[in-house]
C-alpha cells in the first residue's frame, strides 16, 4: 500500500508537469494575424487621452518614423546578403519596430507612403505594421522568455477574439474587454525586451535596460516607468473612477523635456584679472544627474552629448572656442573628441562612401559609443558593429574635463565671459542629410558661465 500511495503522487506530478509543457507550449504559440490586434483608434473611444499622448509618442512612430524607414529599407535590406550572420537582420528590426508585423510573420512589410517624426502626427488610425508598438500589443503581453529580456523576446496572448487586457491597476473595469492585473507592467523586463539588443556579432548595441540595473535606482524603487510613464491622478478610462495614481503614455525619451538638466556642467575655478599672453589652466565638471541609465542612450551610434567651451565677448560674441587636448595615454581619445573627417559609414565600410563624422566644431569633448564595422571602420549601421567603445555618462557619474586657455597677445582689454555648454542631439546632421532626413534640433542640456578680465 505505501508504495502505491507513492506511484499514485508522482503519477499526477508527472501528469500535471505534462499538462504544464502543453499550456507553456499554446502560450508560446506566437502565429498571430494582424487583426488579433485592436486598432488603436477603437481603444481611443475609451482612453482617448491615454491614445492622444501615445500617438504623439515615439512608440507610435516605431515603424513609420522616417529615420526607422530610410535605414530599414535603404541600409538593412540591401546588406543582409553581405554576411550570414546579417541574413535575418530585418527579424531583429521589425520584432521591435512593429510587434504586431512580427507576430503575424510580415517580416518584410511594406515601405510607408508617409513617415512620421518628432514634428508631426497622424491621426491614429493604424492597422498594419505602421502601428509601431502599439496599446493591443503591450495590454496583451504574456511574459518574457528571458530575465532581463531582451531581443524581442516577448510572448503575446492576443487571440482572434477581444481578449483580456493587461494592466498594474486594480479593479479595472471595462464594458468591452475583460481587464486582468499583473505587475509586469510594473517591472522593467517591458522595456527590457526591446531596450536591450544583443546584435549578431555578439555586441550589446543597445542595453538601456543593463544600465539600469547597474544604476542606484532599482535599490532606490525607482523603475524606467517612473520617469518614462510619469505617475499621474486621474481617469485611466472615461467611465472609469478617479485615481490617485496611473500613467502617462507619452514616454518621452530624447526630447527637451527629458534632456535639459540631465546632466550639469560647473567650471571648477574662479578667474579675475588676466593679463594678455598669459595661459591658464581650469576644469570642468560633467555630472550626470537625472538618467536612470547611461547618457545618452538608445541607439547610441546615433546619440550625441557633447562640451563646447569658449571665450566670448561683453556682447556675447564667441572670440575663441577652446578645444580639449587629447590624452596622448589613451589610444581611443580621439573617438571623443569631435572631427569632421569622413571616416564614418552609413553602412558596412565595404558597402558604403564615408562621410564627416560629427558635422560639429573640432576639438569639443563628445560623448556618445563608436560603433567599429570587421574592417576597423567607424559605422552608424549597428546591425555590423563587431566592437564598441564608448565613454558615456553614468548615472550620477562625475568627469572632470581639463584645459588650457592662452590669452591672445592681441585680444583688446576688457570684460569677457568663459562659457561652457553641454549639448544633446538625436542624430549627427552628415547622418542625416545622407539619408535625406530633416536634421534633429540641437538641445541645451546645461552651461556654466565665468567672468574674466583681460588687461
Amino acid at each position: 500500500m505505501r508504495s502505491l500511495k507513492r506511484i499514485i503522487p508522482i503519477s499526477i506530478i508527472i501528469l500535471a508537469a505534462l499538462t504544464s509543457a502543453t499550456i507553456i507550449n499554446k502560450k508560446e504559440d506566437q502565429n498571430k494575424q494582424y487583426q488579433y490586434f485592436e486598432n488603436p483608434m477603437k481603444c481611443s473611444g475609451c482612453h482617448w487621452d491615454r491614445f492622444d499622448r501615445w500617438n504623439t509618442s515615439q512608440h507610435s512612430k516605431g515603424f513609420t518614423g522616417d529615420f526607422f524607414q530610410a535605414q530599414y529599407f535603404d541600409m538593412v535590406l540591401p546588406s543582409m546578403g553581405f554576411d550570414d550572420k546579417v541574413a535575418k537582420a530585418n527579424e531583429d528590426c521589425i520584432g521591435c519596430h512593429s510587434p504586431s508585423a512580427f507576430l503575424s510573420g510580415d517580416r518584410l512589410p511594406e515601405r510607408s507612403l508617409e513617415t512620421d517624426n518628432h514634428w508631426n502626427r497622424g491621426d491614429g488610425n493604424k492597422t498594419r505594421a505602421d502601428r509601431g508598438i502599439f496599446c493591443d500589443f503591450c495590454h496583451t503581453l504574456d511574459r518574457f522568455r528571458n530575465d532581463p529580456a531582451f531581443n524581442h523576446d516577448y510572448i503575446s496572448h492576443a487571440t482572434e477574439e477581444v481578449d483580456a487586457k493587461r494592466a498594474d491597476l486594480e479593479f479595472a473595469w471595462s464594458p468591452y474587454h475583460e481587464s486582468q492585473t499583473t505587475e509586469m507592467f510594473e517591472d522593467a523586463n517591458i522595456c527590457a525586451t526591446c531596450h536591450n539588443e544583443l546584435n549578431p556579432y555578439d555586441v550589446w548595441v543597445k542595453a538601456t535596460e543593463h544600465e539600469y540595473q547597474e544604476s542606484v535606482y532599482p535599490s532606490r524603487g525607482i523603475l524606467c516607468q517612473t520617469c518614462h510613464m510619469q505617475p499621474m491622478a486621474g481617469k485611466p478610462a472615461k467611465m472609469g473612477f478617479q485615481r490617485k495614481l496611473n500613467h502617462d503614455h507619452w514616454f518621452g525619451g530624447g526630447f527637451a523635456e527629458f534632456v535639459e538638466g540631465a546632466a550639469g556642467v560647473y567650471f571648477q575655478n574662479e578667474f579675475e584679472q588676466v593679463p594678455a599672453g598669459e595661459e591658464i589652466d581650469f576644469s570642468i565638471m560633467v555630472k550626470a544627474l537625472a538618467t536612470g541609465h547611461n547618457f545618452p542612450t538608445g541607439s547610441v551610434e546615433e546619440r550625441d552629448v557633447w562640451l563646447h567651451v569658449s571665450l566670448n565677448n561683453a556682447k556675447g560674441e564667441e572670440v575663441l572656442h577652446i578645444p580639449v587636448p587629447l590624452n596622448p595615454s589613451d589610444p581611443n581619445d580621439k573617438y571623443f573628441i569631435t572631427s569632421n573627417e569622413k571616416i564614418a559609414y552609413p553602412n558596412h565600410s565595404e558597402l558604403s562612401e564615408a562621410i564627416e563624422r560629427d558635422g560639429l566644431t573640432e576639438g569639443d569633448r563628445i560623448y556618445h559609443s563608436v560603433f567599429l564595422d570587421s574592417k576597423g571602420e567607424y559605422t552608424y549601421a549597428q546591425w555590423f558593429c563587431v566592437e564598441e567603445i564608448e565613454n558615456r555618462l553614468r548615472p550620477l557619474e562625475e568627469r572632470m574635463e581639463n584645459y588650457t586657455l592662452r590669452i591672445p597677445e592681441n585680444l583688446p582689454d576688457g570684460q569677457y565671459t568663459l562659457i561652457a555648454v553641454l549639448y544633446y542631439r538625436r542624430m549627427p546632421d552628415p547622418h542625416a542629410d545622407f539619408l535625406k532626413l530633416e536634421r534633429r534640433p540641437v538641445i541645451e542640456v546645461s552651461r556654466d558661465v565665468r567672468g574674466l578680465t583681460v588687461h
